[in-house]
């Protein structure tokens, strides 16, 4: 694990979110505060409360978005290789199918706590989402 994916995974068991542990670890080499990033992705979390788009991944595409925004048709080649490569690791960059319940439900939040999956598979998700940036060397 690298140095980013290390941080990536402190911040998420000191209790942020996904997102804002990929891009808290990421987000000073950018210009952004840990704060400012903490806040400005805080719903993202579990799939932006949707179970949708794994808050991993979304945090990781604003970090991708740090670096290459100042080009859109750039900034989206990167953000498709990533989520092409995420998939493959993954399988889905679907939050409820990435942990096998919809957390938006009782029943798929109580399975989630039961079966430990914030603490063990979305702790997996964060450091695949790191980790994949960090190779690609943001």
């Amino acid at each position: 694990m690298g140095q980013k994916a290390e941080a990536a995974a402190v911040l998420f068991d000191s209790g942020r979110n996904c997102a804002q542990s990929v891009l808290g670890a990421f987000c000073g080499g950018y210009g952004i505060d840990k704060e400012t990033a903490f806040r400005m992705v805080c719903g993202l979390g579990s799939g932006a409360r949707s179970a949708d788009l794994c808050g991993a991944v979304s945090g990781a595409v604003l970090v991708i978005g740090l670096k290459y925004g100042v080009s859109k048709e750039m900034c989206n080649t990167k953000t498709e290789a990533f989520i092409r490569r995420f998939r493959e690791e993954n399988g889905t960059v679907v939050c409820r199918e990435l942990l096998g319940c919809d957390i938006t439900t009782a029943e798929g939040r109580e399975k989630a706590i039961s079966e430990n999956l914030f603490t063990t598979r979305c702790a997996e998700l964060v450091n695949s989402a790191a980790s994949i940036l960090e190779e690609e060397g943001y």
